[in-house]
C-alpha cells in the first residue's frame, strides 16, 4: 500500500476552510522531504474531505488523516523549494500543481492530507 497526498490551499490566510484539492501524482521519493518541512495545523479544516458517520465522504470539518494523525500544513513557499526535484519535473501533474503554487503568495498555507 503507497502514500497519497493532497494539498488543500486555505481560502484565506489564518482560516480553515479549503474548497481545493490538488492531489499530487504518488513519488514517495518526494513525500520525505515534504515530511521534513510540514508542521502541525493545529485545528480542523473544513474541506471536501470529510467523512459523514456513514463513512461517506462529505463537506465538513476534518481533523486528521485517515491514519489518525493530525493535520499538518506548509507554505506554498516551501514548497516551491521542491520545484527542482526529480519527483516533480518528470511528471505533468506535479509540475502543473507545482505552477500553481509558483502564482501564490509564498506565505500562502497549504493543509497536507496523506492518505
Amino acid at each position: 500500500m503507497g502514500v497519497d497526498l493532497t494539498l488543500m490551499p486555505l481560502l484565506q490566510r489564518g482560516g480553515n476552510v479549503s474548497h481545493e484539492l490538488l492531489l499530487l501524482e504518488r513519488r514517495s521519493e518526494l513525500w520525505s522531504e515534504i515530511e521534513a518541512i510540514q508542521r502541525p495545523f493545529g485545528r480542523d479544516v473544513t474541506c471536501f474531505l470529510s467523512r459523514g458517520e456513514d463513512g461517506e465522504p462529505r463537506y465538513g470539518d476534518l481533523g486528521e488523516t485517515p491514519y489518525g494523525d493530525p493535520l499538518t500544513f506548509v507554505t506554498a513557499g516551501e514548497l516551491l523549494t521542491l520545484q527542482g526535484h526529480e519527483a516533480v519535473k518528470d511528471n505533468w501533474r506535479n509540475r502543473g500543481i507545482w505552477m500553481l503554487l509558483s502564482e501564490m503568495p509564498a506565505d500562502w498555507p497549504i493543509v497536507l492530507y496523506w492518505h
